[in-house]
């Protein structure tokens, strides 16, 4: 009988197998996004020990103690969550690069062979797996957030308030950060209008989404494709550094 119950055994661990794959392929279909509420008690002693796994330029530029460096690491670490729940696999805190003028990377092999600590701002860069990511991390009074995309590009803004001047602002800041151009071309989007949760802009067309659970707050996500859903997930501050 042993056989057999070998036999089950692996035919069950094949079943799993495919269904996590399924449900890998379908949640890399999706806009994926980590958010947490700063207000609480800080976890200094995971903040610090996570701190020591970034690249050294970024630890000394993210200083010690402030509340925007809590923000900026909070950001990283929601960003390798993010990253992980799309790629299906941990994400390391030296696969990021920060290059100075444009937003963070999940470096390719090649680069982090090469010791690379530069990109391209516009360039939508592979992981370890060959799937082209992006994310975008933004924050604004207590909360911080961090959205991840598979074979698309993708911005993310948060500004605190909830009026349409507030909502349209992070409209723009989140298109800017999509395309990469970065404020320089701050003029050029200030007469942006979604059309059916759409935008033109420089001849392509981008998604918008305005998205919930900031309170006191106006969030948007715009994406180079059309995401099915936004899977949403909130970690608390103590989840924050845990692999």
């Amino acid at each position: 009988m042993e056989p057999t119950s070998n036999c089950s055994s692996a035919s069950g661990g094949a079943l799993f197998a495919g269904a996590a794959a399924i449900m890998q392929a379908i949640e890399s279909q999706n806009l994926i996004l980590y958010q947490s509420d700063l207000r609480g008690q800080w976890p200094q002693g995971a903040a610090r020990a996570f701190t020591a796994r970034l690249p050294y330029a970024r630890r000394l530029a993210l200083g010690a103690g402030s509340a925007a460096a809590h923000a900026s690491l909070a950001g990283i670490a929601l960003a390798l969550h993010a990253l992980a729940r799309l790629l299906g696999r941990r994400v390391h805190p030296g696969e990021m690069l920060f290059a100075q003028g444009a937003k963070p990377r999940l470096a390719p092999p090649a680069a982090l062979a090469a010791g690379e600590t530069r990109l391209a701002p516009r360039r939508l860069v592979q992981g370890a797996d060959g799937t082209a990511v992006d994310f975008s991390i933004s924050h604004a009074g207590p909360w911080v957030a961090c959205a991840a995309l598979a074979r698309g590009r993708v911005g993310l803004d948060l500004e605190m308030g909830t009026d349409e001047r507030i909502a349209q602002w992070a409209l723009q800041e989140a298109m800017l950060k999509a395309s990469g151009e970065g404020l320089r071309a701050l003029r050029d989007v200030q007469d942006l209008t979604v059309h059916d949760g759409r935008v033109g802009w420089r001849g392509e067309s981008w998604y918008v989404q305005r998205l919930a659970g900031f309170d006191g707050a106006a969030a948007c996500s715009v994406c180079s494709r059309e995401v099915p859903a936004v899977a949403s997930h909130a970690l608390a501050l103590a989840e924050l550094f845990v692999a």
